[in-house]
């Protein structure tokens, strides 16, 4: 039992250190991003509490902040 929950654990850090997953925002930026319920292919989705979908942003989005 322990094991089990030793990998778990170990998957667990691996999804959350992974890039791109994960992403949150304090706040869906109104002149790069726009709130939707789908991004397109070319967009970066990320979680915003103000979004109350998803926080669609362009693909090179933090070439501007």
């Amino acid at each position: 039992m322990r094991f089990i929950c030793l990998v778990f654990v170990a998957l667990l850090l691996v999804s959350l250190a992974a890039p791109g997953y994960g992403l949150f925002l304090k706040h869906c930026p109104e002149k790069i991003g726009r709130c939707s319920a789908k991004c397109s292919k070319a967009e970066v989705s990320a979680t915003s509490p103000n979004c109350k979908g998803h926080c669609c942003l362009p693909a090179g989005w933090k070439k501007w902040i």
